[in-house]
């Protein structure tokens, strides 16, 4: 029969009538040409055991899929019978055992009960089953709706699966690919249009041209025969880069286990290569290293996934990490995780005025408790104000922020009863006279522990904030003999 469409520029979703996953496809070829576990993570409807019946049937490959929320252990292994001898069991395969299955997808696997996903666990880990290794076993998918939050009101607007329970993190590690799918909203207009209509460009090819099935062979055949040079070529900055964005990942309280960090290097040279198979000379390592952290964490299958934002921004400091000389003085900042100290570095090695204020910019948006956000930017303030031409953009906020602090003034609060009266008990009976105080530090102390109450001290504990503001003053060498502020 000939062909329908042209298969020049057909990708895997493509190719299978699936609309607006394209951007998956270099991640979906990775795992096949590996060979490695993915996890498929989206609403209901949004195709995702579509897609996997589809790339089963388009390789040619034995598939069992299983419902994980409905099946039983001897579903899997089929029925146990004593040997001859009394002494082992052997299983009588029925249809849906999976000791012949060339291609396992576990669906709904966040709905299955802990036992039975413990005992899923060497299948999608080591290719095994009660300890024996499936031998065509070759590709191991799964499927979850998201789980449900304890908090509802943490993903507003998204649909809430209440029997859907998160992964056992050990389970979640063993997927080296872990891919939220589109839903309704994030796929364009022209899309939706097409997949409402029936009219998918490559349907009609796809039900009867082998020309276009074939096609998805030969991405994983080139695909895993090109895996070998991009690793060797590129084995040395996908270290550094790895090294550094999971350093990252753990700062933003996404942390990686070891295991993942072996694997995030894996997937970044798989990933490559498909978009060298599916893209040609466009395909950039930058792009390649992008996709790897947004489809390639355990935490997209929790109730509460990385934000878009955290990812690339993660990437982001981690590609120019990773670009940069050993030696190179912007590079020993950026590797500096905690921001204040980046700040304090950055002007120990004399970095540009531009550069310092980038990174006091960066360091107060990082700071997400407000009483700190005030300690830290009065303290850049007065270790900066006399040395550092830093940019409006870094000097304004300093310098609100700094004048809550710095600038005298009279405040009258009506003391009502409970805590706010507890709470200026303490301060009262801790605070000096004024007339009292030494140095500049004890000032400083005290100007902004009066300052907070009673708007802060209500929400954060004033002797905590204060040990937070000691330590800004010591990291930025706040000391009692330089000239006084007040």
């Amino acid at each position: 029969m000939d062909s329908l469409v042209s298969t020049d520029k057909l990708g895997i979703t493509a190719a299978l009538g699936i609309q607006g996953w394209g951007h998956l496809d270099p991640v979906l070829l990775a795992a096949l040409a590996t060979e490695s576990p993915l996890l498929l993570v989206g609403p209901h409807g949004t195709a995702k055991s579509l897609l996997v019946e589809k790339i089963a049937s388009a390789l040619g490959l034995s598939m069992r899929h299983y419902n994980a929320s409905l099946i039983n252990y001897d579903d899997l292994v089929g029925i146990p019978l004593p040997d001859e001898d009394g002494d082992s069991l052997r299983f009588i395969s029925t249809p849906g055992a999976i000791w012949e299955a060339e291609f396992v997808f576990f669906d709904e696997i966040s709905r299955c009960r802990p036992d039975l996903q413990n005992k899923m666990f060497p299948v999608v880990h080591e290719k095994r089953i009660a300890g024996i290794m499936l031998e065509r076993l070759r590709h191991r998918w799964a499927a979850m709706n998201p789980p449900a939050p304890e908090d509802p009101d943490i993903n507003p607007g998204v649909d809430t699966y209440l029997g859907s329970e998160p992964l056992d993190p050990a389970l979640a590690d063993r997927f080296p690919f872990v891919v939220p799918v589109p839903n309704w909203r994030q796929i364009t207009k022209h899309d939706r249009r097409m997949m409402v209509a029936g009219r998918s460009q490559y349907a009609q090819a796809v039900a009867g041209d082998d020309a276009v099935l074939d096609l998805i062979a030969d991405f994983v055949d080139r695909c895993q025969h090109l895996i070998p040079d991009v690793h060797e070529s590129l084995v040395d900055w996908i270290s550094d880069y790895v090294v550094s964005a999971v350093d990252l990942l753990d700062q933003a309280h996404l942390g990686q286990s070891p295991r993942r960090a072996v694997m995030l290097a894996r997937s970044l040279v798989a990933i490559h290569a498909a978009r060298m198979v599916l893209e040609g000379d466009s395909a950039d390592l930058e792009h390649s290293a992008e996709l790897t952290l947004t489809f390639c964490l355990p935490q997209s299958a929790s109730e509460v996934p990385p934000t878009r934002a955290t990812v690339v921004s993660v990437h982001r400091q981690a590609w120019e990490i990773s670009n940069l000389a050993e030696d190179d003085a912007w590079r020993q900042v950026l590797e500096e995780l905690h921001p204040a100290r980046r700040v304090v570095l950055a002007d120990q090695l004399g970095l540009s005025d531009e550069d310092v204020s980038r990174l006091v910019t960066q360091a107060l948006g990082a700071e997400t408790v407000d009483a700190r956000r005030i300690a830290l930017a009065t303290v850049i303030f007065l270790a900066f104000r006399d040395r550092r031409n830093l940019t409006p953009a870094a000097w304004e906020p300093l310098a609100q922020f700094a004048a809550r602090v710095l600038e005298p003034r009279q405040v009258g609060t009506t003391l009502r009863p409970g805590a706010m009266v507890d709470i200026w008990n303490e301060i009262n009976n801790w605070a000096l006279p004024l007339s009292d105080l030494q140095g500049q530090r004890a000032r400083l102390e005290r100007n902004f522990v009066l300052f907070g109450f009673p708007d802060l001290w209500l929400r954060y504990d004033w002797k905590q904030e204060l040990e937070v503001l000691r330590e800004y003053m010591t990291l930025f060498g706040i000391e009692d003999e330089e000239a006084e502020i007040l």
